[in-house]
């Protein structure tokens, strides 16, 4: 199952395109709109739609609510002119700037930016947090997009602070069952504050674990029908995804990590 996002069809309606050929193989682009942008590489896009999403009214919550209103930049490949401009998720990945007081009233929403923060604050080991607990499940994560599908893991958890923000990443999958990990199936996610707390800032990018297969077959989903072997499918799940060198997925993770270290929201 793959992230989905609250409010799509608001997020079609974009306040700007900005088109962002990149004409230096070795330089990368920078996106800004009202002082809030960041710089990215080839490996993440060569494009940029800017679009302003209108809030859901407060109270609303699951995966039919549209949620707090949000700057969306959403990145993808090159396209004509005239060509249908991709939707948040139908796309390689998205930049989410929300107003952090807009997240009040939505409880999903404020509840992430509640644990987000104590985490920031108390800075614990995020070792507790990739290991499968009881049953299966682990510690989550802040995520602040609805919560219908529960990460199944977590791995490569890492602060990142800059000057301009600080926050959490890591690699997620998110499943609704147990059922095994294709390629294809992973997110890299940073959920993070501007250092003056005024904005939650959510990336959110799609990545192919080669370390994993294409296809997921039905043998290997016989192999994690049972609690006991599930667990031990996470633990080792975990293990290959922390092992992997950064340049093993696509995108590779470093240029993400550089993305984010370089978001700015003056």
């Amino acid at each position: 199952m793959g992230l989905r996002s609250n409010g799509l069809a608001a997020a079609a309606a974009a306040l700007l395109l900005v088109s962002l050929p990149v004409y230096a193989q070795d330089e990368p682009s920078t996106v800004s709109f009202d002082g809030i942008g960041f710089t990215f590489d080839e490996a993440l896009g060569v494009s940029v739609n800017i679009a302003q999403v209108p809030g859901g009214s407060p109270g609303e919550d699951g995966p039919s609510a549209v949620g707090p209103g949000r700057l969306a930049l959403t990145l993808y490949g090159p396209r004509g002119e005239a060509a249908k401009v991709p939707r948040a998720f139908s796309a390689p990945g998205v930049v989410r700037f929300y107003h952090a007081a807009d997240l009040a009233g939505h409880d999903w929403q404020s509840r992430q930016l509640a644990d987000l923060r104590s985490l920031l604050d108390e800075r614990p080991d995020l070792a507790p947090y990739t290991a499968p607990g009881e049953g299966g499940a682990s510690l989550p994560l802040p995520f602040v997009l609805d919560g219908s599908a529960a990460q199944a893991i977590d791995a490569r958890a890492q602060y990142i602070d800059t000057p301009d923000l600080t926050g959490i990443a890591y690699l997620t999958v998110f499943r609704q069952d147990l059922y095994p990990f294709a390629a294809g199936d992973f997110w890299y996610t940073f959920q993070g504050l501007s250092a003056d707390g005024e904005w939650y800032v959510a990336v959110d990018f799609q990545v192919e674990a080669g370390m994993f297969p294409a296809k997921v077959s039905q043998k290997d989903v016989k192999r994690v029908r049972t609690a006991k072997r599930w667990i031990a499918y996470q633990e080792q799940s975990v293990q290959t995804l922390d092992a992997a060198a950064a340049d093993a997925f696509t995108p590779p993770l470093t240029s993400i990590d550089d993305l984010v270290k370089s978001i700015v929201t003056d």
